[in-house]
């Protein structure tokens, strides 16, 4: 199930425990006006909260926000190790005829790992190898280094949600990331 379907369902269910509370409530206003047992209203407005906050709950257990993004935490994880490990790999090609430091080679082979094991199509899989390659030359060649992992990032949030626009924003921040440097 993808994450936005799980999002959804996770919604609806906290709609209807908050329709029960508010059915609830106008049912305790009415058993109050005609004099009657509260008791009965009371659980009802308690099973509405009750599920309000299992859904609230699931929430927080399977979802994280990315760039204004709501993602599975798996997902989460694997964006931001991607992102820490192209910034790795991009921290030693700032200055111009420079080697490449040997933790900048092992961040892009984990960069190659991580889009290998995310399941993302073989062009991507090309874009990364083809990128590692580069950073391991003797004169890498760094924006196209950049361009692929521009490419990458795109790709990666186009699979991770069908808004286009919310896509190519959370893309541009994580790149933004990426290539800034403190």
């Amino acid at each position: 199930m993808s994450a936005s379907t799980e999002a959804i369902l996770i919604d609806l269910i906290f709609g209807l425990g908050a329709l029960i509370v508010i059915a609830g409530l106008i049912g305790l206003l009415s058993s109050r006006r005609h004099k009657r047992s509260l008791r009965p209203m009371m659980s009802v407005i308690l099973c509405g909260v009750g599920i309000a906050v299992i859904a609230l709950l699931l929430n927080n257990l399977l979802f994280k926000t990315y760039a204004q993004l709501r993602v599975k935490k798996t997902q989460y994880y694997e964006i931001t190790s991607l992102t820490t490990n192209m910034h790795q790999s991009l921290a030693g090609s700032r200055t111009p005829h420079q080697p490449i430091s040997p933790q900048a080679k092992k961040a892009s082979r984990n960069v190659t790992y991580l889009v290998k094991h995310t399941n993302q199509t073989t062009k991507t899989i090309q874009l990364a190898q083809q990128a590692q390659h580069s950073l391991a030359s003797q004169h890498p060649q760094v924006a196209l280094v950049r361009h692929n992992y521009r490419l990458i990032l795109n790709r990666q949030f186009a699979t991770l949600t069908t808004d286009k626009s919310a896509a190519k924003q959370a893309s541009h921040h994580t790149y933004q990331q990426v290539i800034h440097y403190n």
